[in-house]
Formats: structure tokens, sequence, C-alpha cells
């Protein structure tokens, strides 16, 4: 099979150096894996041109909403050619309207929230204000979806995002961990066929192939993202993996980069000329 262009990783992960030194080895403890590269920018670059991947999305996570605005700040500065930053925001956070709205005016196109690690359920009241700004300033959400290997709750279930669409139409939503981690099932039974996104990190050593292609191919090929969840896999397998499945040219292609290039492209947008940008709070 032809390797198609541009290869975009959807979903990535990383910090500053210094504080990539310090969490990574927590993460590897609290959730016993093992991190494919350091969690800096330059080990995502150094694994990226190895396994060919032209373009990565970074998704950062703020476990406590003091973080968000530094989280910002940084992911903001990331931005090139090769990696698109997304920011964060936190269910805790005291003005997320006027967050997310710094975050759009500093070239951000969308943030990640995850129920485990900010112990929120997605389709609490808390959460109204911050889907309301990210309508209202075109941004795209990504969740942490279904389980997570270091917790034993599930907030984030296919219900309860089937819930967050049904009352959010217009939110621009991707589902990690093809709408579930482990909860597949249920994922078939509320988000299949839904006007949303799915990536695929996380899944193919988890989910059986047949299993696989059968819920990418219910819910559309047009609407499943690549996802590595670096530093959690080796995107080479990764990659390697999907080309194994069997599936058409076109399928392979519009998963791989040519979804995620049209996605991002309708919510590209240009940052302040001051590169300081407006700050926060």
């Amino acid at each position: 099979m032809q390797t198609p262009s541009p290869i975009i990783d959807i979903h990535t992960h990383v910090f500053p150096d210094a504080v990539a030194a310090v969490a990574i080895p927590a993460l590897e403890t609290e959730g016993d894996v093992t991190a494919f590269y350091d969690g800096t920018v330059g080990g995502l670059l150094t694994v990226m041109d190895r396994a060919g991947i032209d373009v990565s999305v970074v998704q950062p996570v703020a476990t406590k909403a003091s973080q968000v605005c530094t989280i910002n700040d940084f992911s903001a500065s990331l931005a090139s050619d090769r990696i698109i930053p997304f920011g964060a925001m936190h269910p805790d956070f005291a003005d997320p309207a006027a967050e997310v709205a710094r975050m759009a005016s500093l070239g951000i196109r969308g943030f990640k929230m995850h129920p485990e690690y900010q112990a929120f359920e997605p389709h609490e009241p808390r959460m109204a204000a911050i889907y309301d700004a990210a309508v209202e300033h075109d941004m795209i959400l990504l969740f942490h979806a279904g389980g997570d290997i270091a917790f034993d709750t599930v907030r984030g279930t296919p219900e309860a995002f089937g819930a967050v669409l049904d009352a959010w139409p217009d939110l621009c939503v991707i589902l990690a961990h093809l709408g579930g981690f482990r909860q597949w099932e249920a994922v078939a039974e509320h988000v299949i066929g839904r006007d949303v996104w799915l990536d695929t990190s996380y899944t193919l050593d988890h989910l059986p192939d047949e299993e696989f292609l059968a819920l990418v191919r219910a819910h559309g090929t047009d609407r499943v993202l690549f996802g590595s969840d670096g530093p959690w896999t080796d995107p080479v397998v990764e990659l390697a993996h999907l080309e194994e499945l069997g599936l058409a040219d076109d399928e392979f292609a519009a998963i791989l980069g040519g979804n995620a290039r049209r996605l991002l492209d309708a919510h590209a947008r240009v940052p302040l000329p001051d590169t300081a940008g407006p700050t926060c709070g």
C-alpha cells in the first residue's frame, strides 16, 4: 500500500523539558506503562521523523484549574509547520469563556479535557459554560473517552457523551480511543453514526482487529482520525498495524491524514500579531 501524505497524528503529549523529566517517570509508574519518547518536544519530533509523521497535534491536560493559563501559553508557543497545539481547560476554571476566547486569539484550534484526571461527568451542569464557549469560538473539543489504565472509575462513558452531543449539537467533538476505551459495545450503541470524530489512539492492541474495523466502518472512515497517544505507544508500530488491517487505499489515506487535514483546516485561525498574546485572568 502506498504511504499517504500527509500523515497527521491527532493525539500526542509533550511537556516543558524540566516537567517532562519528572512527569514521564511518574506517569509510567502510575499506569504501569513505558513511554516511547521522553515527553519533550525534541523527543516527539524525533519519533515523528522515525515514523514518517508529518504533523502532530499536542493534547495537554490540566489536572488543576491553576495550570490552565500556563499550559495554554506553553502550548501556543509550540506552533510550527510540524506541531499544532491544542489547549487545556479544567471544569473548575473560574472564567472558561474568557480563557477559551484567549486560546482562540493565540491561534489554538481546540482543547482537551479528561473526565478521570479532572473528575467531571461530561454531561454535568458545570460543563455548560465550557461547551458554550467552545461553540462560540469554533473550537474542537477532544475528550479522553472511556476508561483509563490509571483509574478504576469510568466517568467518560459513551452514554454520557451521547447526552452531550444531544444537548450541544453544534459542538465539534473528538472522542479519543475510538469513542471509549474498553467501552466499545456501548460506543456501538450510543456513539457510532453520530456527528462526532473518533481517534484510533490506544485501541489497536486492546480491540480485536475485526471489531476495530467493524466500528470504524460502521461509523464511517471519513470521521476517524489516526492518533498515537504518544508517548504511550510507538507510532511506527501503530501505523504498521493500521496498514495490515485490510483498509482500502482511500480509507487508509483518510484515516492517516486526510480527515485530520479537513478538520483542522476548517478550524484554522491566525494568532494575534503580538506573539506574547493577551494575559490570562
